[in-house]
């Protein structure tokens, strides 16, 4: 009986972690560059297996230990290209092709701090600095900053800016062999792992356009929906067994 309950709560557990995911990025569906999220449960072969091959859980107590639920696995984000809204604005771009754009913070002892972005809603600072909308700098070649003024920008496909047709540096952009590697941070960023590698990039640098998050807002309502039904049924199957056991209670109380 108990194990019916654990279920049910784990699936409980489970759902609210999809809820919070969903609502995530129905909060981000106007976020240039986002990327959506997914959990990825654990099934109940995947949970069995990882309860008998616990080295905490002692041989002779395994079935004791063992878990009949299920688990959020993961949370895995799907980077599948978003499409292109022109904006016109000369230092919006956008990246059409599997890659990211390099980004930073300097350090207290002048060293650059990297990150990566799909976000290309760029600003220039008080220093004429090209930076991110929430001021990080925008990478250029060997992690130089990007210094320009307004006046008759340009940025070419592969990332070049020239101001009145004088190059002033190139937007350092990079494949990444493996996107799983890379970890999500606040402010539409990624950091890489001991796991990411860089490779060159293939595709194009728009300018005057931005990335659409490729979050859509009806499917992720209609998710929303199916996780609300899914935490509800484990719900109604925690107080059937709460009333349950109320009868057995009472029931061995009066003999």
């Amino acid at each position: 009986m108990f194990r019916g309950l654990y279920t049910a709560y784990t699936g409980m557990r489970s759902q609210q972690e999809k809820m919070d995911t969903i609502s995530n990025n129905l909060a981000n569906v106007d976020t240039a560059g986002y990327k959506k999220d997914q959990v990825v449960l654990a099934s109940f072969r995947e949970m069995l297996t990882l309860k008998i091959n616990d080295p905490e859980v002692p041989y002779s107590k395994r079935i004791g230990k063992m878990s009949l639920g299920v688990k959020a696995e993961e949370i895995h984000t799907d980077h599948l290209q978003g499409s292109l809204r022109q904006t016109d604005e000369s230092l919006n771009v956008a990246l059409q092709g599997q890659g990211m754009i390099k980004v930073g913070r300097m350090n207290e002892d002048g060293t650059m701090i990297e990150r990566y972005t799909r976000d290309g809603s760029f600003m220039l600072d008080q220093e004429g600095h090209l930076v991110t909308s929430d001021g990080l700098f925008v990478l250029g070649e060997e992690n130089a900053l990007l210094t320009l003024d307004q006046q008759d920008v340009r940025i070419n496909n592969d990332g070049t800016i020239f101001s009145n047709e004088v190059r002033l540096g190139q937007i350092q952009i990079v494949g990444i062999e493996d996107t799983k590697t890379l970890r999500k941070e606040g402010g539409n960023l990624y950091l890489g792992t001991e796991g990411t590698v860089e490779i060159p990039f293939v595709g194009t640098m728009e300018q005057g356009f931005l990335e659409s998050s490729n979050a859509n807002s009806i499917e992720e309502m209609i998710n929303m929906i199916n996780v609300m039904r899914t935490y509800e049924s484990n719900q109604r199957i925690i107080q059937t067994y709460d009333a349950t056991m109320e009868k057995v209670v009472n029931n061995v109380g009066s003999i």
